[in-house]
């Protein structure tokens, strides 16, 4: 967020004696720790860097109408969500158990019941099943994947001109996010390995799409499970993409004072909640491989959570990459812009 100057004859308040202390405390243990006890430290900066945004722009809910909810199992019996709408035109019916409210929440017939049951009849299957027996054809569907923090009310922009184009659009909470149950790491804690785990449990129930529109840390993932062959689509567009988490770890090391030991054994922290590499989720080296297709990258110049650079990078390493760049957007209300809308969903369906 952008920092705010007060006003010089406005006094600052100041927190509490108690809780500077706790602060200087904190802060004295990770410094400090990162020297004298660096796998402690690396521990516990690890756990910081896996907690969850809780930022209002990534609560937006911009869906133009509720879809219909359904949940699947992943293989450790956690609940993940999905939306679904379909078509529009006569076909397309939303309702009975499945349907939500417009606060996101599910409808209190669509509530998880006692038996893992969904509502009054849908039954929730085993791992990577959903709770309705219907698998959307791939052809005519498109999956929304959301970013770090985010939930799939945040990425349904698209979902009004995608639908009326005759497809049916599918977006999901990753665990830990939205209305999806807990993770590996509690409730509030996640990481980019938990958010591609999620994605290919849902695939692996819902079927491969024809199309991804993804956000933030979802086109890392979106990538990445491309690679590892358990996600297949033809049209791929990425909206503010994440950057290398290589860098950006390097960079939260320093400002915690860390040298160069306790730097790498964060990196190795981070990467055992991840169950994969930093490395994983470098956008740029995976499109330099040359094995995905044909991408739309759209980037706001002044992104502050994203550097620009980074989609630049991408669109210089990726032979199939196209880069659309936007001014004053930033990292979240490029969503709701029409043009980047227009822009994403036609280089879907065109």
């Amino acid at each position: 967020m952008p920092s705010v100057d007060l006003p010089t004859n406005i006094p600052r308040r100041q927190p509490r004696l108690s809780k500077r202390i706790v602060q200087t405390i904190g802060w004295i243990g990770f410094v400090g720790g990162g020297v004298v006890t660096p796998r402690l430290a690396a521990k516990a900066a690890a756990r910081v860097w896996c907690k969850l945004p809780g930022n209002a722009g990534r609560r937006k809910d911009n869906r133009p109408r509720p879809g219909q909810l359904s949940r699947i199992l992943t293989p450790a019996q956690a609940q993940l969500a999905i939306e679904t709408w379909e078509p529009a035109g006569p076909q397309s019916h939303v309702g009975g158990s499945g349907q939500i409210g417009g606060s996101g929440q599910p409808a209190d017939a669509g509530q998880v019941g006692g038996a893992g049951q969904v509502g009054g009849s849908g039954q929730v299957g085993g791992a990577g099943q959903p709770a309705d027996a219907v698998r959307p054809d791939p052809a005519r569907t498109v999956l929304l994947v959301h970013g770090w923090g985010g939930w799939r009310g945040q990425v349904a922009s698209f979902v009004a001109p995608l639908t009326a184009a005759g497809f049916r659009v599918i977006a999901f909470d990753a665990l830990s996010h939205g209305d999806s149950g807990p993770g590996e790491h509690g409730a509030t804690h996640s990481s980019g390995g938990e958010l591609m785990a999620s994605l290919e449990t849902v695939v692996h129930g819902i079927g491969q799409p024809y199309g991804v529109i993804a956000h933030s840390l979802g086109c890392a993932a979106s990538c990445r499970s491309y690679l590892r062959g358990q996600l297949t689509f033809e049209r791929l567009t990425l909206v503010s993409p994440s950057p290398d988490m290589r860098q950006v770890a390097r960079t939260f090391a320093r400002r915690l004072g860390f040298g160069q030991r306790a730097e790498r054994m964060l990196t190795e922290e981070m990467e055992k909640r991840a169950h994969g590499k930093l490395a994983d989720f470098d956008i740029a080296d995976m499109g330099a491989t040359g094995l995905l297709p044909d991408a739309l990258v759209i980037h706001d110049a002044i992104d502050k959570e994203a550097p620009y650079s980074v989609a630049q990078d991408i669109a210089r390493a990726w032979p199939g990459a196209r880069l659309m760049t936007t001014e004053g957007l930033g990292h979240h209300r490029i969503l709701i812009d029409p043009a980047v809308v227009a822009a994403a969903v036609a280089n879907i369906i065109d």
